[in-house]
């Protein structure tokens, strides 16, 4: 079966019954979750708990885009978490980059979520692209690996794992890919000598990378973005010597979903390199996504190969989890704990940098539910 490579997102903040039956039945590798799944903290906790107890033997993988500023999940349950561009501004950025990161690590370990899909490693050019406004530590490779190997080292401390984003690098990107292509026009040379540096020093510390949907024209197939391109997911992995887990962006944002059906989507970018392929927001799609891939194998000793493959990645990248979670300090004992950290960091924070805008969008968008069949996908929850 290849159904235990896909990460998914769920609805809301309990689970509906087809939800139940999909992880009870053909457990995801990874459940990712949303603005839209997170409500008191009590309620998140129980969340995690079921979802883990339908599928004891081998439970989902919880994932979160938990980055601070405007892509923070938990912006109602501890709000004021910075956008990684303040580290820069202000004193003393690598100790509070890193006292960020275990703030972060400490409410995911408390809710029993492995792994943060964070931190973005894109490296800012002049002016950021459209959706990756002040999300970026600098706009040169030494700061960028400095200050974001200080938030990974704060993640790991609480036994909570990270992700590098978006491989090969979208920082001088066109656009936003979830409304579109966003075009990186540049050569290998200079990819390899500036985007890539920041995956290259901390890919394997991290233990995982997210490729991203930019395209690459001096590269590869200008249409073709790097989730499904063997040349920019596998090749590039290789030549900066990543041995972890590789998993795709959602599939779902509109510079890869309109190229094709979800199953062809799943079979290229598996080809491609990744190991992991996330679909975040049509539950109702996945049963029969679930069903196609699994026929897909029969016959297919090519996709068969690299699903063997993928599976001993996503068995290293739990192993890896398990290090971190042996190494760590204990969980807190309450998220009260977790409230008392942020605002001790927060308060240093906010006396050491000008005044910022803390980003909170329209409370009923980010709770509502996002009830199947309505035609929704992942860009009206990016932020």
């Amino acid at each position: 079966m290849a159904t235990d490579l896909l990460g998914i997102g769920i609805t809301g903040t309990s689970l509906t019954d087809l939800e139940r039956r999909i992880v009870r039945e053909t457990t995801p590798c990874a459940v990712v979750l949303f603005g839209r799944n997170v409500g008191e903290a009590g309620e998140l906790r129980e969340l995690v708990a079921e979802i883990k107890s339908l599928a004891p033997a081998a439970p989902p993988l919880f994932m979160i885009d938990e980055e601070g500023g405007r892509v923070d999940r938990l912006r109602h349950l501890i709000p004021g978490l910075p956008s990684a561009q303040a580290f820069a501004e202000g004193e003393e950025p690598v100790a509070l980059s890193q006292w960020c990161g275990r703030v972060i690590g400490m409410a995911l370990r408390w809710f029993d979520i492995e792994v943060n899909l964070a931190p973005v490693v894109d490296i800012r050019g002049n002016d950021s692209p459209k959706g990756l406004e002040r999300r970026m530590f600098g706009s040169d490779a030494e700061s960028v690996v400095e200050l974001a190997g200080a938030f990974i080292r704060g993640l790991h401390a609480t036994g909570t794992a990270a992700c590098l984003k978006h491989f090969p690098g979208i920082g001088l990107g066109s656009g936003d890919p979830h409304y579109g292509a966003t075009v990186m026009d540049l050569s290998l040379d200079a990819l390899m000598g500036r985007d890539l540096v920041p995956f290259a020093k901390l890919g394997n510390e991290a233990g995982a990378i997210m490729i991203g949907h930019g395209t690459y024209p001096q590269i590869d197939d200008p249409h073709t973005p790097a989730t499904l391109s063997r040349r920019l997911s596998h090749g590039l992995l290789d030549a900066i010597g990543f041995d972890g887990l590789a998993m795709t962006d959602d599939m779902e944002m509109h510079a890869v979903s309109d190229l094709a059906s979800y199953e062809t989507l799943s079979e290229r970018a598996l080809m491609a390199g990744s190991d992991v392929v996330l679909f975040c927001s049509h539950i109702e799609r996945i049963p029969e996504l679930q069903a196609t891939m699994n026929e897909m194998l029969r016959g297919n000793t090519a996709l068969a190969a690299r699903v063997t493959e993928a599976r001993g990645k996503v068995a290293a990248f739990r192993q890896h989890i398990a290090r971190l979670r042996q190494n760590a300090e204990p969980p807190v004992a309450t998220f009260d704990d977790v409230i008392d950290e942020a605002i001790r960091f927060i308060e240093k924070l906010d006396a050491t940098r000008p005044h910022r805008d803390i980003y909170v969008p329209d409370l009923e968008r980010r709770k509502g539910v996002r009830m199947p069949g309505k035609g929704r996908s992942g860009r009206e929850e990016w932020t």
